[in-house]
């Protein structure tokens, strides 16, 4: 039978107002209608008699027993003839047990009954444990283990020797009035699991399986639902219970045991429950009518207070119009002092606009000074790194020049002592021929013309030996050419010294720096000072900043295209050491840490004003400074920014491109400056920007020979650097190539001079040979001579002159040739010297003409940083000058926003009266005020105050009425129900009354028993005679005297008659037959058989120890067996 959800209602002692108690039945009747022919007690129909429900009286007992006998007739003939039809016994689709499950539960280890939809019996020999299966069933569905009357706790069921059992119970959930079947499915699991310490719980599993609720409270609402009343002592009944009922109870017990049985003592409690909450109603209706009494002596005072209060109307009047005038007088003063702050912002906006104007022109003046400094710097250091080869050059040709001017000194003190010995043998050799052509004369004209043939041969002799001799003197004078082509290619040689010099120390610095860059992989900190890990320390442990510095600038800067860090390190400089406070007090505590940490780096001075350059930025497709960089500080970023320009640096890799993309057509807008790589040097870098105006200007700017400060992948600058070591080594190799052909040459050089020299050694011996042939001639003539003493001496003394003479000219022309060799040598060292001492002279003043341009523009650069720090920070002031004028005008925008607020709580806008002030208003408004208060005093209260208290005196007195009639309405609707309650319940109560006499006198003619069952509703009292055929008395016999047999055909006939007003879809009744002989008891089970199948959709289960042999069994009963259990226990422990 469906549920019904009842209400108790209750009054509230201290409001009198009704409350609502809900509160669930789970016990529910039904009741026979006139209509009830074919006895088919639908679901339907029940929850139609559900609604009858009332509030039991005893009141016109007479009016029922003068019924009695017309009740019990017409139930007689509705007995009838429903016996007489016959009907199909259709199982019910919901609410009846499929089956029960037992694990470790009283005898039974593991126990599984399925039952079935209709007539079910379970038979089984003594102590096979056929009673645990109501008691499952019966704690399973929530029960109470002392309704049972089978032990006192849930540990008393668990089986001996186990410390927990489990039950569990299958409830068919089919048909279109299914409990939640798309939630559960077909079937409801009931699980309930108990422990020895004393822990139980329930589980509502879906025919799947699945766990849907642990809650006992969805238990018992399915237990509602399909009205399943396990408690009901007359839905579940055992043969103790039976006994109980019949041979040792009173009348009056019987009658408590029926009216429990069929759920009308339920009913009796709930009207009950009715009764005393109107009484309490009533009560209440009359402790608040006193009290509307006062309440409306309280309103009517009130009322004529607040009309003596309302003559004073015309001042009232002009106070709130002077009220609203004030109100809004004060918003237009404010409004005035708005309108002043927004001029103060549009001023603070132009004085903005005024200092970015101005910073634009300064930076654009430290950019070019910057940029000027640069350029001089760069040109400073390449004159100087210049001057080391020349002054190396110098020395060593320093060194040979003054060994040639001692050689060259010996040789001119030679020369001179060999020119004077020559001079005075020239003379003697002229004086010698002389003689000797005196002499020959003379012998001549004595010996005839053989002597002038030998003085011919002599002549053509000496010839022979002067041609050789010119021969030989021409070729010694090529020899000085040639050791000047000599020397020549020994100087190209030297010119390749030092670019080889600087080249390897080029490829070494490059081998230094991908080694340092393998060694220190993770180790970015490293690229800065060797101090800077104590710096950074010092600085997270000062407690002094107003803000923690931010640096260095190169930590907090990730390149994303390494092939631009050598350019950008060197751009950069010193900025990526440096560190950015926001205060000057910040400033000096930082200085201050630097100096004791012995770490010196810039600090520049910045704030967190935003800058936005997204619209001062060149084409998107190009990559900038800013576009290849990843900076994670705002600071930092802003710095680069104002001081590096990096969102107008573009960066092109090819040269020619660059300076296309710059200098070709007009200049690129928003575009300061431009990096490329260097067209002929590997690793150096070009920028390539504009002077002053659009004139066009580009320096070179050399590779970063130190550590990467910025954040970018080792492992790409590792290779950058390979690349820059294989295109230096390339070069290395040229250069030395290029040296190899100059050394080439000199050799070639030498091996023609040494071929020189072996020729004039060829000549040399050739005017030997020539001089030995005039020798000859000459000795010949002598031979020819007349022998004479004179001429022998002459002659011999001119031949030792002009041999000395020989000598003396072959060493004259050896120191004369010496002489001019070590002078041109002279000649060309000095003036190889004053080539170098022109150009370091030269280098000299360059570098210092670069070094005063170093410093002086060194020192317009910090002026004009100076400047541009000093025109951003104007921007800086001028924009926190805007802010504060904004928060100002806020700030007064919002007190004008109140202000109009409190007067729109006023009144809505009013203008104010010309020549109005507040003062004014406020003098006016006091006046009045005083005038008023006056009165008030006169009267005792404000009008606003009496107004009020004239409003909820009335508003008490309104409400208490209102809540009088709603009392008195409800007292009257809950009268009007009790009573139709009460009527329908007193028809309920004769209606089962009749209907159990009516099937009790028809079930005991079954048994050719005659009897009667007796009720006194007035005296609450039941009783009942049973008459066995073979007594035959007229007053019959009370249950004591009945044998077992006859008690237990009673107690069926009298459960049967009871079932009939009971709307359970389960009826069990435990071993009915136990005490029966066959006779009753075949009676018995073909009478329950027939019971049953006249009630369709009811479940019966029922338990007999006894066989069923002697039963016809259809197809609508099942028989269930139990075989006897191995038991470790054969006494229950009902103490425990």
């Amino acid at each position: 039978m469906a549920p019904m959800k009842r209400t108790r209602v209750g009054v509230d002692n201290n409001s009198g107002e009704l409350r609502k108690r809900p509160r669930t039945s789970s016990n529910s009747a039904s009741v026979p209608s006139d209509a009830e022919e074919d006895e088919s007690n639908h679901r339907g129909e029940q929850a139609d008699a559900a609604t009858m429900e009332t509030g039991p009286n005893d009141e016109a007992p007479e009016a029922e027993s003068g019924n009695e006998d017309d009740d019990t007739q017409r139930a007689t003939q509705i007995i009838q003839l429903r016996n007489t039809r016959t009907m199909d016994n259709m199982p019910a689709d919901n609410g009846i047990l499929e089956s029960v499950t037992c694990i470790n539960f009283m005898c039974h280890s593991r126990l599984h009954v399925a039952f079935g939809p209709l007539i079910n019996f379970i038979i089984g020999h003594n102590g096979s444990g056929k009673s645990a299966v109501l008691t499952a069933v019966t704690l399973c569905l929530g029960g109470k283990a002392t309704s049972t009357n089978r032990g006192q706790s849930l540990k008393s069921f668990i089986k001996e020797g186990q410390e927990s059992a489990t039950l569990s119970v299958k409830v068919k959930n089919q048909g279109h009035t299914a409990y939640q079947q798309e939630l559960y499915g077909d079937s409801i699991v009931v699980e309930r699991s108990f422990s020895r310490a004393g822990a139980s719980n329930f589980r509502l599993k879906s025919a799947s399986g699945r766990t849907i609720s642990t809650k006992k409270a969805d238990l018992e609402e399915i237990c509602d639902f399909f009205a399943l009343q396990l408690d009901n002592p007359m839905n579940v009944l055992t043969q103790d219970m039976a006994r109980q009922f019949l041979s040792n109870s009173t009348a009056a017990e019987k009658y408590k045991f029926f009216v429990k049985g069929v759920q009308l003592e339920q009913l009796d409690q709930d009207y009950q429950l009715l009764e005393e909450t109107i009484d309490q109603i009533e009560s209440k209706i009359i402790t608040r009518a006193e009290d509307i009494k006062v309440l409306e002596d309280r309103a009517s005072r009130a009322a004529a207070r607040l009309a003596l209060s309302d003559k004073q109307d015309s001042m009232r009047t002009r106070i709130r119009s002077y009220t609203r005038q004030m109100a809004w007088a004060q918003v237009e003063e404010q409004e005035k002092e708005l309108d002043v702050r927004n001029e103060s912002l549009q001023k603070a906006d132009a004085r903005i606009g005024e200092a970015t104007a101005k910073a634009g022109t300064v930076d654009q003046k430290f950019e070019e000074a910057n940029h000027a400094w640069e350029r001089a710097q760069e040109a400073s250091k390449q004159v100087i790194d210049s001057k080391a080869p020349l002054e190396l050059s110098r020395s060593q040709v320093k060194e040979r020049f003054d060994k040639n001017k001692e050689d060259l000194l010996a040789v001119q003190t030679d020369h001179r002592s060999i020119r004077g010995h020559l001079t005075a043998i020239i003379e003697r050799i002229e004086k010698a021929n002389i003689e000797i052509e005196q002499e020959n004369t003379r012998l001549e004209e004595a010996n005839g013309g053989s002597h002038a043939r030998r003085v011919r041969a002599l002549e053509e002799a000496r010839e022979q030996a002067a041609k050789v001799k010119d021969e030989f003197d021409q070729h010694r004078q090529a020899l000085p050419q040639m050791e000047g082509d000599l020397r020549a290619a020994q100087a190209e040689a030297r010119h390749f010294d030092n670019p080889i010099g600087s080249k390897k120390n080029e490829i070494r610095q490059c081998e230094d720096a991908g080694r340092s860059l393998l060694r220190n992989q993770g180790q970015h900190i490293g690229a800065f000072h060797e101090r800077m890990p104590m710096l950074l320390r010092a600085i997270q442990e000062e407690a002094r900043f107003q803000e923690k510095p931010v640096g260095p600038v190169g930590n907090h800067v990730r390149l994303l295209k390494p092939d631009w860090s050598s350019i950008l390190e060197r751009a950069f400089g010193a900025t990526l050491n440096s560190f950015i406070v926001t205060s000057v007090k910040d400033q000096t505590v930082l200085s201050d840490l630097m100096r004791r940490v012995n770490c010196p780096c810039p600090i520049l001075i910045g704030n967190h004003q935003s800058i936005d350059t997204s619209k001062f930025e060149p084409d998107p497709a190009l990559d900038t400074t800013m576009r290849v960089l990843e900076i994670d500080n705002d600071l930092v970023k802003h710095q680069l920014i104002i001081n590096q320009s990096i969102e107008q640096t573009v960066l092109i890799r090819d040269w020619a491109e660059a300076t296309r993309f710059m200098y070709d057509g007009a200049k690129p807008q928003h575009v300061k400056q431009c990096f490329c790589l260097h067209k002929d040097r590997r690793g150096w870098g070009m920028r390539l920007g504009f002077g002053r105006g659009v004139e066009a200007s580009s320096s070179p700017m050399p590779p970063n020979t130190g550590r990467p400060r910025m954040k970018t992948d080792t492992e790409s600058q590792i290779n950058i650097q390979r690349d820059n070591q294989r295109h230096l080594e390339g070069e290395l190799r040229e250069l030395e190539q290029r040296f190899a052909d100059a050394r080439g040459r000199v050799r070639r050089c030498e091996d023609d001079i040494a071929t020189h020299r072996k020729r004039l050694d060829d000549l040399r011996q050739q005017t030997q040979r020539a001089q030995d042939e005039v020798e000859k001639q000459q000795d010949e003539l002598e031979q020819e001579t007349v022998q004479d003493g004179r001429l022998e001496a002459l002659t011999s003394g001119l031949k030792e002159a002009e041999e000395e003479k020989t000598i003396l000219e072959g060493s004259y022309q050896e120191a004369i040739i010496s002489k001019q060799k070590l002078n041109e040598t002279a000649s060309q060292l000095h003036a190889e010297l004053k080539t170098f001492d022109d150009e370091l002279k030269e280098i000299s003043a360059k570098a210092r003409k670069a070094e005063a341009k170093v410093l002086k523009l060194l020192e317009a650069r910090h002026i004009a940083l100076q400047e541009k720090n000093l025109a951003v920070q104007r921007i800086a002031d001028a924009e926190h000058d805007k802010q504060r004028e904004h928060q100002e005008r806020q700030t007064q925008a919002d007190r004008v926003t109140e202000f109009i607020e409190e007067a729109t709580k006023i009144c809505a806008r009013v203008p104010v009266d010309p020549g109005e002030s507040t003062e004014g208003l406020d003098k006016k408004l006091t006046k009045l005020h005083e005038n008023l208060k006056r009165f008030e005093r006169q009267i005792g209260a404000t009008r606003e105050t009496i107004a009020r208290e004239a409003a909820q005196t009335r508003s008490a007195f309104q409400t208490a009425q209102s809540q009088v009639r709603d009392l008195e309405s409800l007292s009257q609707l809950l009268k009007f129900a009790l009573f139709e309650r009460q009527e329908r319940w007193r028809k309920f109560r004769r209606f089962i009354s009749a209907r159990a006499r009516a099937q009790f006198t028809y079930l005991l003619s079954e048994r050719s028993f005659r009897g009667s069952l007796k009720t006194d509703h007035n005296r609450r009292q039941l009783d009942l005679h049973v008459e066995p055929d073979e007594t035959k008395s007229g007053r019959g016999r009370q249950t004591k005297t009945l044998s077992g047999g006859e008690k237990s055909f009673s107690t069926i006939c009298l459960l049967l008659s009871l079932w009939e007003a009971m709307g359970s879809p389960i009826r069990c009744l435990d071993e009915f037959d136990v005490f029966m002989d066959n006779v009753n008891r075949d009676v018995s089970m073909r009478m329950m058989i027939t019971a049953a199948r006249r009630s369709p959709g009811r479940q019966y289960i029922l338990i007999t120890p006894n066989s069923m042999g002697n039963i016809d069994i259809a197809g609508d009963v099942r028989i269930i067996k139990l075989n006897d259990p191995e038991r470790g226990q054969t006494t229950l422990l009902f103490g425990q």
